[in-house]
């Protein structure tokens, strides 16, 4: 082990074409071609979230090069982190990109983890006062708020240059269905092929920043090898704990790359990657918002939306009005208050509701009930409540996005943001049928106005009057946020 030097530029390595990740997603040499196609795979499934990106990590020659928003300390944070370890034991370089908003508390443990000599650790857009405590976090955040609003919102795990997975999750155990208090519904995309280089360019773009600081010049600890042994044995104690989750894991990973039917499970397509740059930070600079409204406008049947925060705006909601003007049908799944994992960004949506279906937009709300849970919780403990939080939209029948932005103000103008547009009817398909089938299987409420003029939400078998919600704190945080002038920010 041995310390680096500071800040220096690296790049993503050239594909090897003989690596088991290769042979695996029979990933060849790309052909003089402009027209060059990729192969995909959505996952829906939180398991098989999990189990795909251990998968990667074990079979990664290499590199691996990891960009999150938010990386939990929970039992799949730990886990992966111990799979960086062991692919970085055996020669594998390991990048990690994390933004700081949710690392309070965590850099003796970014410290220790950069100490390894295959593993870089950088931070984007950091808080300068390191201390540990809420308070000063909050203070520096108000005292520099035009800086540190702009977060790095992308979520991208890269093995080889070769394979990449990209979408709505983070990591952690809600993320993967094993949270004791509440589960997401989410939905990723494995790329393999061409795609994958421009996933790497925009990684390279991000950990070269200016605004991604290295761990070694931003944190003032220095961890000794004795630091570093001590980190690997709380990992493997933390495994020990959690042996039957690893086995059933580690099973169906197992199942998944002996899976025979693999290659035709892939969909191959010609795909568009849009990303923000690091320094955006206005609806001008932005790549992805603009180009989806873009896409939005070339719609002739049916826009669905499945967005977990939903604030639509003026220029959203006069697009819409142009594409219903048209006899485009809108359909929009997003949280209700029940499921929402943010009661403030409800407030948002909450105010264009009524608007939305007055202009004829069909609402339709996640629904938090537990029972539901056996659909995308791998845990059997009893959950509080099931949360959306997939960020797509399918265009007609023969186009899908699948990606990290949300259609609100924080995604459009303050966050970085990245996704993938697949013209392919096939992928459009799986990604529409699974949720259509979450609506057909009641997992939603559809909000309408009744004959009174008054908001109802109805399911196939249920219909109330009240807006669904967790408990009464949760209606009067609600009130509170609403009162709030934070429209911009959520």
């Amino acid at each position: 082990m041995h310390l680096r030097k500071d800040h220096h530029p690296s790049y993503a390595k050239k594909p090897d074409y003989t690596t088991p990740l290769a042979q695996l997603f029979d990933i060849h040499p790309e052909p003089d071609s402009t027209e060059i196609a990729s192969k995909f795979l959505a996952i829906h499934n939180n398991d098989e979230a999990l189990a795909w990106r251990i998968a990667l990590i074990e079979q990664a020659q290499h590199t691996i090069d990891a960009q999150y928003y938010h990386w939990h300390p929970d039992i799949s944070g730990r886990w992966l982190i111990s799979k960086l370890i062991a692919a970085a034991d055996r020669g594998v370089r390991v990048r990690l990109l994390i933004d700081d908003i949710h690392t309070l508390g965590a850099d003796h443990n970014i410290a220790t983890l950069n100490r390894h000599r295959n593993i870089e650790v950088r931070i984007f857009n950091p808080f300068k006062l390191r201390w540990p405590l809420h308070l000063v976090r909050t203070i520096e955040l108000l005292w520099d708020l035009s800086r540190l609003n702009h977060r790095m919102h992308n979520k991208l795990l890269i093995a080889d240059n070769l394979v990449a997975i990209i979408g709505g999750r983070n990591i952690g155990d809600e993320f993967f269905g094993l949270n004791r208090s509440f589960v997401f519904r989410d939905l990723d995309l494995m790329v393999c092929g061409h795609s994958v280089k421009k996933l790497s360019y925009s990684f390279d773009l991000f950990w070269n920043s200016s605004l991604s600081k290295t761990a070694r010049r931003l944190i003032a600890f220095r961890p000794g090898k004795i630091n570093y042994r001590h980190m690997i044995k709380l990992l493997e104690k933390n495994m020990l704990t959690s042996q039957a989750l690893i086995q059933r894991i580690d099973k169906l990973k197992r199942e998944l790359l002996n899976n025979t039917q693999l290659q035709q499970q892939l969909i191959i397509s010609n795909a568009q990657v849009f990303y923000d740059l690091p320094h955006t930070n206005s609806l001008e600079e932005k790549h992805m918002a603009h180009e989806l409204y873009q896409c939005n406008m070339h719609t002739s049947k049916q826009l669905t939306i499945i967005s977990a925060y939903f604030i639509p705006g003026n220029a959203l909601i006069s697009s819409f009005q142009t594409l219903l003007n048209k006899g485009v049908k809108i359909r929009v799944l997003t949280n209700s208050l029940a499921s929402i994992d943010v009661t403030a960004a409800f407030t948002g949506y909450e105010r264009y509701r009524k608007q939305l279906l007055g202009m004829g937009v069909e609402l339709f709300e996640f629904r938090a009930e537990p029972r539901y849970r056996s659909t995308y919780s791998a845990s059997p403990i009893n959950i509080d409540y099931l949360s959306l939080h997939a960020k797509s939209i399918i265009y007609d029948d023969h186009s899908v996005y699948v990606g990290t932005l949300n259609l609100d103000p924080r995604s459009e103008c303050l966050n970085t943001e990245i996704g993938i547009l697949i013209n392919n009817t096939e992928l459009t398909h799986n990604v529409y049928k699974a949720f259509i089938e979450d609506l057909d299987n009641g997992h939603y409420w559809q909000v309408k106005f009744n004959e009174k003029g008054r908001l109802i939400w109805q399911s196939k078998d249920e219909i109330i009057t009240q807006q669904p919600a967790r408990s009464l704190w949760q209606r009067i945080a609600k009130f509170v946020f609403s009162l709030l002038p934070i429209q911009q920010h959520l």
